[in-house]
C-alpha cells in the first residue's frame, strides 16, 4: 500500500514538463555549440544560456562539502515542520555555505571572486586615494575603470573601499554575505504577509537558500546585496496587500529599497518600471492610490539623488547615460545586430529560467492538478507587474551580456511566490530535484564572472 502510494505521488509530478524543459535546453544548447563551431556568432556564450562558467578544482574537501550541503538540505526539509524558524534561517545560511564550499575551500568560495581574474570592483577599490575625489570625478574617469565600476553606479566601489580601508579582504566577504543573508528573514516576512502557512513558509525559505541563483550568487556577489535591498522594496508591497491600505511604513519601505538599489546598481530601473506597471492595473481598477504612492516613491528618490549632487558632485543620470553608452556604443543592437540581439535575449531568459532549476520549470509551466501556480491574486498582480518590468528591460537591449542568473537575482522571489498553492507532494518533488541540480552545478563549476 505504501508502495502503491509513493507512486501515486510521484506520478502527480508533471515529468514530461520536466524533461521536455531539459530537451529544449540541449537542443538550444547543440544548435548554439554547432553554430558557433562553424564559425558564427551569436553573442553568447559557449554553453547557452550559461553566460558564465569555469571549470571546478575538483578538490576532495570540495566534494566533502558539497555532499554535506546534499545531505543537510535532505534532512533540514525533512525535519523542517519541527524546527524553528530561527534555526532554520541559520540552516538557509548553512546551506549556501556549504554549497559554495563546494568549489573547495574559503579561499576559492569568499575571496577569489573578488580578486582572482583582476577585473572586479575590488580592484579599482585597492586603487582609491580619496574616496571623496573619487567619486566626485567618477563619470570624467568612467573609461578607466575595470568592466563592471563602469557599468555600475560608483557607491558599489567605495563600499569595498570603506570596508577595506577599515580591514581586510576577508571582511569584505563577510560584510557582503551577512548583508545577503538579510534576503531570509525579510524573504519569510513577505510569506507572512502574503498569506502563507507556516509550513509552507519554512519550506519556502529551505527552497530559497537552495535555489541554483540565489545558493552560487549569494555567497560574495552584489547582486545579494541587490537581493537584499529589493526585498526591502517588496516587503512595502507584500505589508500593504495584507493591510489593504498605504501607510506611513508601506512608503518608507518602498522608498528605502528604491534608493538603495539604485545606489548598487543600474538594474534598480526594474523597481521603477515594476511601480509603473503596478500602478497601471490598480489604476485599471478604478485605484489612483497606487499611483501617488509611486510617485511620492520617486520624488523621495529625486530628492536624495540631488542631495548627493549638491554635497559630492556625482551625477546619477550623467553616469547612466555614460555607463549604457558604454556597454552598447554601436547604440541599439536590434538595428545593427538583429540576429546577436535576438540569440542574447533568449540567453538572458534561459539562463533565468536554468538557474531557477528544471524542477521548478516543470512546475511553473504544467497545467497537471496539484501545480497551480495562477491561484492567488496578489502573487499574480505582483509577478506579472515584475515580469512586464523586466520584459520592458529585456525589448531595450539590457544586459547585452547575459549573467541574467546573477544580474537579475531580484526577480527569484516573484517567481517562487507562486509556489503557494500547489500540492506539498509536488512541492517536496520539487525540492528535491532543485537541490540536486544545485548539487550538481556547484560541483562541476565556478560560475563567477
Amino acid at each position: 500500500m505504501g508502495e502503491k502510494l509513493r507512486w501515486t505521488r510521484l506520478k502527480g509530478f508533471p515529468w514530461l514538463v520536466f524533461f521536455v524543459a531539459i530537451f529544449i535546453w540541449i537542443a538550444f544548447a547543440g544548435a548554439n555549440f554547432y553554430y558557433q563551431e562553424q564559425g558564427g556568432y551569436t553573442g553568447t556564450g559557449i554553453l547557452f544560456p550559461i553566460s558564465v562558467i569555469y571549470p571546478n578544482q575538483f578538490l576532495w574537501s570540495g566534494f566533502v562539502f558539497a555532499f554535506l550541503f546534499l545531505i543537510a538540505g535532505i534532512f533540514a526539509f525533512r525535519y523542517s515542520e519541527k524546527l524553528k524558524v530561527i534555526l532554520l534561517f541559520v540552516i538557509a545560511i548553512i546551506l549556501v555555505l556549504l554549497g559554495n564550499l563546494s568549489q573547495g575551500n574559503f579561499d576559492i568560495a569568499f575571496l577569489q571572486p573578488f580578486y582572482l581574474k583582476g577585473r572586479q570592483y575590488y580592484t579599482d577599490a585597492l586603487a582609491i586615494a580619496d574616496g571623496q575625489i573619487w567619486l566626485r570625478d567618477f563619470s570624467k574617469n568612467l573609461e578607466q575603470f575595470q568592466m563592471h565600476t563602469k557599468t555600475h553606479p560608483p557607491f558599489v566601489t567605495l563600499l569595498h573601499y570603506w570596508i577595506l580601508n577599515i580591514s581586510n579582504i576577508e571582511t569584505l566577504a563577510i560584510v557582503f554575505f551577512a548583508i545577503g543573508s538579510l534576503s531570509f528573514p525579510l524573504f519569510y516576512k513577505i510569506l507572512v504577509y502574503l498569506g502563507f502557512e507556516e509550513t509552507r513558509r519554512k519550506w519556502m525559505l529551505l527552497l530559497f537558500a537552495v535555489i541554483p541563483s540565489v545558493n552560487i550568487y549569494l555567497l560574495v556577489s552584489i547582486d545579494a546585496l541587490v537581493l537584499t535591498s529589493t526585498l526591502i522594496f517588496l516587503l512595502g508591497f507584500a505589508r500593504i496587500f495584507h493591510q489593504n491600505k498605504i501607510d506611513s511604513v508601506s512608503f518608507l519601505l518602498i522608498s528605502l529599497g528604491l534608493i538603495l538599489t539604485n545606489l548598487l546598481t543600474f538594474s534598480g530601473l526594474f523597481l521603477f518600471a515594476f511601480l509603473g506597471c503596478i500602478s497601471f492595473y490598480f489604476i485599471l481598477n478604478g485605484k489612483w492610490n497606487f499611483v501617488w504612492l509611486s510617485l511620492m516613491s520617486a520624488v523621495v528618490f529625486v530628492l536624495n539623488f540631488t542631495i548627493i549632487y549638491a554635497t559630492t558632485g556625482y551625477n546619477q543620470l550623467e553616469t547612466f547615460l555614460l555607463a549604457s553608452h558604454s556597454e552598447n556604443p554601436d547604440g541599439f543592437r536590434l538595428f545593427h545586430q538583429p540576429f546577436v540581439y535576438l540569440m542574447t535575449r533568449l540567453e538572458d531568459i534561459g539562463e533565468i529560467f536554468l538557474f531557477l532549476s528544471f524542477g521548478f520549470l516543470a512546475v511553473f509551466f504544467s497545467k497537471k492538478s496539484g501545480t497551480e501556480v495562477f491561484e492567488n491574486r496578489n502573487g499574480n498582480v505582483l509577478f506579472f507587474s515584475a515580469i512586464t518590468a523586466i520584459s520592458t528591460m529585456l525589448l531595450t537591449g539590457a544586459y547585452g551580456t547575459g549573467e541574467t542568473a546573477r544580474a537579475c537575482l531580484f526577480l527569484v522571489p516573484y517567481f517562487l511566490i507562486l509556489l503557494k498553492d500547489i500540492s506539498s507532494d509536488n512541492f517536496k518533488i520539487l525540492f528535491y530535484l532543485c537541490l540536486l541540480q544545485t548539487f550538481g552545478m556547484q560541483m562541476i563549476g565556478n560560475f563567477y564572472w
